[in-house]
């Protein structure tokens, strides 16, 4: 015969059957069930619920409890007992039908949006709202309005220095630049700049091809509508960065007589880059990929974004809230290298078409992003270096052709 496991129903049952039908005392039961005494205590006064009975309370010593026979009523009171409060004084018993048609058309409005943006664009005073966050959750899963997880579209990180979320200061302190991709019908899928502060959308341009030169062209427009940032903060491909060699690109280069730094984050590593990756995600879920190369759609999704939609890391405020356009204007030609160098007597040289140069017998290879372009050589403790629109991009050994 196996061996049996006894619920706790069971043994409830057991200790009040040894104490009200055997007569034993409550001391004694509690030992013998391994529970302490006012846990005794309370399963006899359970199963005497309706009962008359005499020193339950566990306060005047261990009392003789009367005999009473363990009917099967008394049983019933033994079993669990739900724990819900008897009162909810903030529990909203009925909604208005006005509250979920709002609820409802709005929802129609944005169907990838959760309870919490909807209440915030709904109730902008959280003080003022009819109801709680969780209660619109709770009229949406009775509606079947819940949105469910979209494959293939995993959340990312964000700029991150270990653990926990990191963003500037202030607005335009940083810039994140990327390409969302190339869709399946072929075309090109926009290019989207981010401010890493305020999550402002500065961009989301389609362009004809992922290449340096159409990044620059919306570059080139943005910088003229809303100034010049401190950094870009690009990934390491489609001309963001040099891979060939340790000059900078063609972008690059540019953006540096900008006078706008740029960085780059780790290869095969998009949670450097994560306000941006985040934001292509609802993008994808909320435009679609079909709807990538759709210039009219893609300006709607970005007015709606940066003005209307809520954001959950400012705390439920729109991007647009928080944004000041940068302090720098964008001249209106783009300055020369030669403003930059140290002094007029300088030591450059110049870079031919091959992204190549000579210097002291030797040739050196800066990279086809600055052919045509002039290199400034400066002396350092450890070397020379090679320097272009003031930034020092290598040092010349390191340059240096075998």
């Amino acid at each position: 015969m196996p061996f049996q496991q006894m619920s706790h129903n069971d043994q409830r049952c057991r200790l009040a059957y040894r104490v009200l039908t055997e007569g034993r005392s409550i001391a004694q039961t509690a030992r013998e069930f391994g529970v302490s005494r006012p846990t005794a205590y309370l399963w006899v006064k359970r199963a005497l619920e309706g009962a008359e009975s005499k020193g339950m309370d566990g306060d005047e010593g261990d009392e003789a409890i009367p005999a009473v026979p363990l009917s099967e009523k008394l049983v019933e009171q033994l079993s669990e007992r739900s724990r819900r409060p008897h009162h909810s004084p903030a529990k909203t018993e009925t909604t208005s039908p006005e509250i979920e048609e709002a609820i409802r058309q709005c929802r129609a409005l944005h169907p990838r949006w959760g309870a919490r943006k909807l209440h915030a664009v709904l109730w902008p005073s959280p003080q003022a709202a009819p109801i709680s966050v969780r209660t619109t959750h709770r009229l949406l899963a009775r509606q079947g309005l819940l949105c469910k997880d979209i494959p293939g579209t995993a959340p990312t990180c964000s700029l991150s220095e270990g653990k926990g979320r990191f963003e500037r200061e202030n607005c335009n302190e940083l810039w994140q630049v990327d390409y969302k991709g190339v869709g399946s019908s072929g075309f090109a899928a926009p290019l989207s700049v981010i401010d890493d502060c305020s999550r402002f959308c500065l961009a989301l341009t389609p362009v004809a091809a992922k290449t340096g030169e159409e990044a620059w062209r919306v570059l080139w427009e943005v910088f003229g509508e809303y100034g010049l940032p401190e950094c870009l903060l690009c990934d390491n491909g489609d001309g963001f960065n040099n891979t060939r060699s340790l000059g900078p690109t063609w972008l690059q280069a540019r953006l540096w007589r900008l006078g706008v730094r740029t960085t780059h984050g780790r290869a095969r590593h998009p949670q450097t880059q994560g306000k941006v990756e985040r934001f292509h995600r609802t993008l994808s879920v909320e435009v679609g990929l079909p709807g990538l190369g759709d210039r009219q759609r893609l300006s709607q999704f970005r007015q709606c974004y940066n003005w209307y939609r809520p954001h959950e890391a400012l705390e439920m405020r729109v991007p647009g809230s928080l944004y000041q356009p940068s302090s720098r204007a964008r001249p209106a030609n783009l300055p020369a290298a030669e403003a930059s160098w140290s002094c007029s007597g300088a030591l450059v040289r110049k870079v031919d078409s091959c992204g190549k140069m000579s210097y002291g017998n030797r040739r050196y290879h800066p990279g086809r992003g600055l052919a045509g372009e002039w290199v400034e050589l400066r002396e350092e403790a450890k070397g020379m270096a090679a320097f272009y629109a003031g930034v020092r991009f290598a040092a010349l050994n390191d340059l240096l052709l075998a």
